[in-house]
């Protein structure tokens, strides 16, 4: 039943059908209870989709994630997947994206853009709460007009309508059995992790300590790298070949493990020593597939960008109940089956 129909059966106008639906504006009692009586018959409810593109307006969306330059790509693929679905899968509800990139860690940065969001006139927000403290401290400093979203990692304490992420604890345990299974060898295994400040880094980390602390030949070190750069990777890579004469496996908690296995390749270890970490970035591919990786744990940076519109879509648009957590399948790639 449409508004037009309830009009009819009432015998008034749809301007009053509105206003009695909407619960606003002057109407005779008689008259609302006439409405209602035929809505509560008939089984009407608003169609938002139809509310929605009436308002015709474009809505905003800001994004706050690192540069898409930064750390070989991963970034760009998780804006382009929100780009993607913005032009393809919902190009009739007018969103347009404003991009606002931070350098990571510089916390200036991630201020100076986070202020510029704001005053930006968004309807919502998707973040990649990746530095823990100073997100926190500005969420609580700034009263949000709009819902936001968290993409890339959870953040416990934070009240995002949605995250769109991997478990990171599970993704670093898995991680750990992981690299074990690729060394096949007993000895110590190492997780270096580039940004300290990251709470899905070092739950990553965690987890995979913790898959250690169950192998009675094996043990897990942590390797904190100066940053990401390719000098930065290698010199953590080379300080753990100095300091441990066992190490049999090498982890990388974010999409940089490429430069870790070129090094070990160039130290002429890679027989030695196993090399697993994160993300289907081309630098990572291109060294799977010519050994200088053993395996790599897929983040889907497009379908997490696809997937956080679908659920800002579902709370603009049709107004509903949107998932409080989408995570993100550990999937794992080899040489063998990266092709397909």
């Amino acid at each position: 039943m449409t508004v037009t129909e309830i009009a009819e059966i009432a015998g008034v106008s749809t301007g009053t059908v509105d206003r009695v639906i909407h619960n606003r504006g002057r109407v005779s009692e008689e008259t609302r209870e006439k409405i209602n009586k035929i809505i509560s018959e008939n089984g009407f409810s608003p169609d938002p989709i139809a509310r929605f593109l009436k308002k015709k307006s474009d809505f905003k969306i800001g994004v706050l994630i690192p540069a898409i330059s930064e750390e070989s790509g991963y970034w760009k693929a998780i804006y382009d997947g929100i780009l993607d679905a913005c032009v393809n899968d919902y190009a009739a509800f007018g969103f347009q994206l404003e991009l606002f990139g931070f350098k990571r860690p510089d916390a200036a940065s991630l201020k100076a853009q986070f202020k510029k969001m704001i005053k930006a006139g968004c309807s919502a927000y998707i973040i990649a709460p990746i530095m823990q403290e100073e997100i926190m401290f500005l969420l609580s400093q700034e009263k949000l007009s709009a819902p936001y979203c968290f993409i890339d990692s959870p953040l416990p304490g934070a009240l995002p309508i949605t995250t769109i992420a991997q478990n990171p604890f599970k993704a670093g345990f898995m991680a750990g059995k992981l690299t074990r299974l690729c060394s096949a060898r007993s000895g110590t295994f190492a997780v270096i992790k580039p940004f300290s400040e990251s709470y899905n880094l070092n739950e990553r980390a965690r987890g995979f300590a913790s898959y250690f602390l169950q192998t009675k030949d094996c043990k897990a070190i942590q390797k904190i790298a100066r940053g990401s750069r390719q000098e930065e990777i290698a010199d953590a890579v080379f300080q753990l070949v100095h300091d441990s004469e066992d190490l049999r496996g090498i982890c990388l908690v974010n999409s940089e493990v490429h430069f870790a296995g070129q090094k070990i390749a160039e130290m002429g270890l890679k027989d030695k020593i196993a090399v697993v970490g994160f993300d289907l970035v081309d630098s990572n591919i291109e060294a799977l597939k010519n050994d200088k990786v053993d395996a790599l744990i897929s983040q889907d940076p497009r379908g997490q960008g696809s997937l956080v519109m679908k659920e800002i879509y579902k709370n603009l648009v049709l107004e509903k109940e949107v998932e409080k957590e989408v995570n993100i399948p550990l999937n794992v790639f080899f040489k063998e089956n990266m092709d397909f």
